[in-house]
């Protein structure tokens, strides 16, 4: 049986529970040997609040430790220029063994602008997606699997998870306006926030 490996790839600006959910369950899920998370780099298409990516990345490494299953790549953050997910799997496709099947977590935002994304056919080519829906978003990431046809019914794969409604954007929210964010976002990585006024008004 080849080795399977999850790619967690987000700006995790920050990093919480949802994320890590996610990870678990599709870890479980797929039998994956383990999960990579890849904080990304200077994304194109996103603006990180000011938001260094190192901040980013010691963020995610500080919410993954103590689980056994779960790692981290500088791989984006030590990259140069835009950041684009092809890019990121060429380069892993090197250190990996030719039987590794890739299979690239994201959630149903990201499957729902997969039409846009650069090289997306040579993507789906080269790893299989982990589609992890939010509520009410089934018929979205339903319409995203039919443009690509055949390939995206064999290789976009819809991920069952507890129905946390909860994103980055809200978190950011509550910290700018004072207000608590415990238990969304792991302790450590709070006190990191704290520790450097990260997403103050």
């Amino acid at each position: 049986m080849s080795k399977r490996i999850g790619i967690f790839g987000g700006s995790f600006n920050p990093i919480h529970i949802g994320h890590l959910v996610i990870a678990e369950a599709a870890w479980q899920e797929f039998g994956l040997e383990k999960v990579l998370f890849i904080p990304s780099g200077d994304t194109p298409n996103k603006d990180m609040h000011h938001i260094d990516k190192h901040l980013r990345y010691n963020m995610v490494q500080k919410a993954i430790e103590g689980n056994e299953h779960f790692d981290i790549s500088p791989i984006e953050r030590e990259r140069e220029g835009p950041s684009y997910t092809v890019d990121t799997i060429r380069l892993l496709r090197t250190s990996l063994s030719h039987d590794c099947q890739i299979f690239f977590i994201c959630g149903t935002d990201a499957i729902v602008d997969l039409p846009n994304w650069k090289y997306n056919k040579e993507l789906l080519d080269s790893c299989d997606f982990i589609a992890a829906s939010r509520p009410g978003s089934e018929i979205q990431l339903e319409e995203s699997i039919r443009f690509f046809g055949e390939t995206g019914i064999k290789k976009i794969h819809p991920l069952n998870t507890p129905e946390l409604d909860i994103s980055s954007t809200k978190l950011r929210e509550l910290i700018a306006n004072k207000k608590s964010a415990r238990y969304f976002i792991p302790d450590n990585v709070l006190t990191y926030i704290k520790k450097y006024h990260l997403y103050e008004a």
